[in-house]
């Protein structure tokens, strides 16, 4: 049985924006969303059944909830975390300060550009966001983390984007790409993605080397999707000595290739279906059904193939020479270019080596070793070249 720890949780699927690329764009404005009385029954009872520690609040647009005050103010009192991811529009001073009094420890704003208006978020404008940063420090106690989606759109102006988010003094940066579902995937002919993923790493080298040469990780705390983290900088000597790459290989291959969520964090909808993360919609658990019994809705559980497959069941991957770094990559992204979730992710084959060959370079010695020393070295060259990328991103057409 999984032990959850987090759970991401949408309560609301109402929003203020339309994002063109918005992963949940097709399920807004659902008829089916839970109560606030439902929400807070659903999360008193999943305290009580697993050791969460945290709760990310999300949506839709978490702000649009009516009672999200009263609903922070309960995982509070429960001694569980309370996080939000917000878009921060219908921020402002006062509701700054009623989340803090409620206990709210860390807001993550969904900021993607830099300038006046907004070219990827609608009526959003990105110098308004990045003056609530401001607002949010000056008034509260909560951490602010800057989400960041990059795209075709963006990709261009990622290291200005990376300059402003120093400035602003945020806690931790994190760069997502582009996930290929909802929105996006149905604007999909309407974005130029062919050379998206060589700008990508070409802006990721330009930010880390910023970022190590004048020691930022000190102060802001950085994840560039496949690419990097601000962990690997805590890796030392001993990591590398007390490595066994049989037994973490073999540990890999009986996991979920969404090992960072499987068994540890949980999505939950706004109509109270649990499914493994936010780019499926295939429903694990139905809370609501079962009156938020969580013992019954356990045992009623629904057999879901992405939630229950492992590494080994990826016939390419598993006997990648990246396989301990790149953990299959995304299964979503997987299926939606090959249309098999048992395929390589050939965005992920292609950033492999990439980093391998651009990244490391620029890091220090330690995450070099440890990283060489994780290298299936027997293994096999990732399925997908670049050649092979361009075509799956202009197939889609």
């Amino acid at each position: 049985m999984e032990k959850y720890s987090s759970i991401r949780l949408e309560i609301t699927s109402k929003c203020n924006l339309k994002c063109s690329y918005c992963h949940n764009a097709k399920y807004a404005n659902n008829a089916e969303d839970l109560s606030t009385e439902e929400i807070l029954k659903l999360i008193r009872n999943l305290k009580s059944y697993y050791p969460i520690n945290k709760i990310l609040l999300t949506g839709g647009e978490p702000l649009c909830q009516p009672d999200l005050v009263k609903i922070v103010q309960e995982i509070t009192n429960l001694k569980i975390k309370p996080d939000m991811v917000s878009n921060g529009t219908l921020l402002n001073k006062n509701f700054i300060k009623e989340l803090d009094n409620a206990g709210l420890k860390r807001i993550r704003l969904s900021i993607d550009e830099i300038g006046n208006k907004s070219k990827i978020r609608g009526t959003s404008s990105p110098k308004d966001l990045w003056l609530k940063v401001k607002e949010i420090q000056e008034n509260s106690n909560i951490e602010v983390c800057i989400h960041s989606v990059c795209s075709p759109n963006n990709v261009n102006i990622l290291d200005k984007l990376y300059k402003q988010v120093v400035a602003s003094g945020a806690k931790r940066w994190r760069v997502f790409d582009i996930g290929y579902q909802g929105g996006f995937a149905n604007e999909y002919k309407n974005y130029n993605l062919v050379r998206y993923y060589k700008t990508y790493i070409k802006k990721a080298r330009a930010i880390l080397k910023s970022y190590i040469k004048n020691e930022v990780y000190k102060k802001l705390d950085i994840e560039i999707s496949n690419i990097f983290r601000t962990d690997f900088l805590k890796l030392s000597q001993e990591d590398i000595d007390t490595l066994n790459l049989q037994k973490e290989l073999e540990i890999k291959l009986k996991s979920n290739p969404c090992d960072y969520v499987k068994g540890h964090q949980l999505t939950i909808r706004s109509d109270g279906k649990a499914s493994l993360c936010q780019y499926y919609r295939n429903c694990i658990f139905d809370y609501k059904k079962n009156s938020f019994d969580i013992a019954k809705t356990v045992k009623n559980k629904q057999p879901c193939t992405e939630n229950d497959m492992f590494v080994k069941n990826v016939p390419y991957c598993k006997n990648c020479k990246y396989i301990l770094m790149c953990s299959c990559g995304c299964r979503s992204r997987a299926e939606f270019f090959t249309h098999n979730i048992y395929e390589a992710d050939p965005i992920a084959c292609y950033l492999s080596k990439e980093v391998d060959k651009k990244i490391m370079p620029l890091l220090p010695s330690n995450i070099k070793n440890y990283y060489n020393a994780i290298k299936i070295q027997s293994g096999t060259e990732p399925k997908y070249n670049y050649k092979d990328v361009k075509t799956f991103l202009r197939s889609q057409k």
